[in-house]
């Protein structure tokens, strides 16, 4: 799940939707989409964090383990204006209210001790909230030799963590600045990684050799990656309302590539 999704406060925490998904018709062409991918290294399966890899949303819960819960709902609140509209909105209104939060709870903070915090939140995330059939969906791409990489616009320092325990190759997420004493200063280094920049980095990664892109993704803020994409999965659990909805589903997917057939 990614910022601007139409849910209060979705810009820090959208743990809300963990309910069934509605059924979809299977696309007709959806054996042949993922039989024709070749193995090896050429494909690049690329997977958004919350909301996809692991169930609903971890930023607040990561800000509440570095700041101090107390601190982080002072720092939502006191922006709960902006959030609001910053949820409606989306964009880079999104952008600026989710950094406005980081500097009110992060700034100051010691990198090291972020760094070590951070170590043990996302054992904790990934322990807890890793959805099966995603992880599942992981190992069937690894067991083919394809890339694996996390794309997220939450926060490197933990996303980049959740990656190393998945084993996959590489985390493109949202660089945070550190100031010249070692302590972080909340703002962005760089751009907040969502829409666009999902795509620039992913560019970057897969560099000038030709690949094939499997992106799975939840929400309007992956829709820009999944378009890109040779092949794209919805991950979500909204169903019609879906801003996915044209994308064939995980649990297609995975029923698919599950069969005996297979």
């Amino acid at each position: 799940m990614e910022d601007g999704d139409p849910a209060l406060l979705v810009v820090l925490y959208s743990g809300m939707m963990r309910s069934t998904p509605l059924r979809r018709t299977m696309p007709e062409d959806l054996a042949q989409r993922f039989g024709a991918l070749p193995t090896g290294p050429s494909v690049v399966a690329a997977f958004d964090v919350d909301g996809t890899l692991t169930e609903g949303g971890s930023v607040y819960a990561w800000l509440a383990a570095v700041g101090g819960r107390r601190r982080t709902i002072v720092a939502t609140l006191s922006n709960l204006v902006p959030v609001a509209i910053a949820a409606i909105t989306g964009g880079t209104r999104a952008d600026a209210v989710k950094q406005a939060v980081f500097q009110r709870v992060i700034r100051g903070i010691a990198t090291s001790d972020l760094d070590e915090t951070s170590r043990r939140f996302a054992a904790h995330h990934y322990r807890r909230e890793l959805r099966p059939a995603a992880k599942a969906q992981v190992e069937w791409h690894r067991a083919h030799g394809h890339r694996i990489v996390l794309v997220s616009a939450s926060p490197e320092i933990y996303v980049a963590k959740i990656a190393m325990l998945l084993g996959a190759d590489s985390a493109l997420a949202t660089k945070l600045a550190v100031a010249t004493d070692g302590t972080m200063t909340g703002s962005y280094e760089g751009k907040n990684c969502r829409g666009d920049e999902k795509i620039a980095r992913l560019r970057a990664f897969i560099g000038s050799e030709p690949a094939t892109l499997v992106a799975y993704g939840n929400s309007r803020g992956d829709a820009k990656m999944l378009a890109a994409a040779d092949v794209g999965v919805d991950c979500g659990k909204l169903g019609p309302l879906s801003a996915l909805k044209a994308y064939p589903t995980l649990a297609q997917v995975r029923s698919l590539l599950s069969s005996p057939s297979r």
